[in-house]
């Protein structure tokens, strides 16, 4: 793998978007840890006659370990996340029921909100919507218990107002990924939409045993332009090029942005030679920029870094011996004796310059 491309490729890991797809259990732990330093603090202050010193605290050292759990934990599956969750709503629902119907047992259903907040920030929407319908379930159960007669109410405020966070978090993080995932001049998938367009075409690749192709295109010549002209010429060059490209490209095809004047083509059920087609339309298409492409098909096994790499590695090979053609990468075929290992292959499949 070459070093100019695995660094940021491997930085992928840690994007907004990324992170989003698993639960930090550093945030549920504070957030379990605050919830049982106010269950406590609430032994030390005025509480009403109904309020339960002992299931506070059993609730709240319960609040204490999770959290200390959690934090420990760092990073959750959305399964270990959820059940989290509901634990919180039962450990919330315990304390507003000790309440029995006092403003005590009101402050305590605040924490619902909390709950959904965290559901809403960490976890799928559908898994949000689920926790929603859990923590509304647990709220109603114990307001029958408590036979509260304002009842209706405090159900209706609390998991309206817990529902509205979650909706409008959501939309907040649905917007955020959106933006971390696309290259803010092109419009185009960025490195963390590519790394997430690649997760998904690889999985269905795998499912559909059907073929998927990856090319790695670099601009040639590019800096006399920026050189010459300034940045903003280099810019709409490169705004043109892709609105070009696009135009030749199929609709399951996705064409990304890696960096500067890189950008990866994905073309799912593609095998070499067709995707060497698409690659030589790209080159004729009008108002197009001159550039050398490398080519891989995926093996099988790979994973998106490894294919990315092989197909980064064409890309040299194609700028080495001669720019403005589109080089395959081949992988070795087994011996059928014991020998020396050998390198892949390169071969070019098409060299007309655009």
């Amino acid at each position: 793998m070459s070093s100019r491309l695995s660094r940021p490729f491997q930085r992928l890991r840690h994007s907004p978007a990324s992170t989003l797809l698993v639960t930090s259990g550093k945030a549920l732990g504070v957030i379990y840890v605050a919830g049982a330093a106010v269950g406590l603090i609430a032994l030390g202050v005025p509480h009403g006659r109904h309020f339960n010193s002992l299931a506070d605290v059993v609730i709240s050292a319960m609040a204490l370990i999770v959290g200390a759990w959690a934090w420990r934990r760092g990073t959750l599956g959305p399964r270990e996340a959820s059940v989290l969750l509901v634990i919180g709503t039962l450990a919330v629902s315990g304390g507003v029921y000790s309440g029995k119907g006092d403003y005590v047992s009101i402050s305590a259903a605040v924490i619902y909100i909390w709950l959904a907040l965290l559901a809403a920030l960490f976890l799928s929407p559908v898994r949000t919507w689920v926790h929603l319908a859990v923590i509304a379930g647990a709220y109603a159960v114990v307001l029958a218990l408590d036979g509260n007669s304002g009842a209706p109410a405090e159900w209706l405020f609390i998991t309206g107002t817990a529902t509205v966070t979650a909706v409008v978090t959501l939309a907040i993080r649905t917007e955020l990924v959106l933006m971390s995932e696309r290259d803010p001049l092109t419009g185009l998938p960025n490195r963390a939409g590519l790394e997430r367009v690649l997760e998904r075409e690889i999985a269905a690749a795998r499912r559909s045993a059907t073929p998927l192709a990856v090319a790695v295109i670099d601009l040639d010549d590019f800096k006399s332009l920026n050189d010459k002209r300034g940045h903003l010429a280099g810019d709409e060059a490169l705004v043109s090029t892709a609105r070009s490209w696009e135009t030749e490209l199929r609709g399951s095809d996705v064409l990304a942005r890696f960096g500067g004047d890189e950008f990866v083509v994905v073309l799912p059920g593609s095998r070499a030679l067709q995707a060497g087609r698409v690659i030589q339309r790209m080159r004729s298409a009008d108002g197009t920029w001159r550039f050398s492409a490398g080519l891989a098909s995926w093996d099988g096994s790979e994973s998106p870094i490894q294919l990315i790499a092989r197909a980064d590695a064409a890309l040299y090979e194609a700028k080495a011996k001669d720019r403005s053609r589109t080089v395959v990468l081949a992988r070795p075929t087994a011996p059928t004796a014991p020998t020396a290992p050998t390198a892949p292959t390169a071969h070019a499949v098409s060299g007309g310059k655009g």
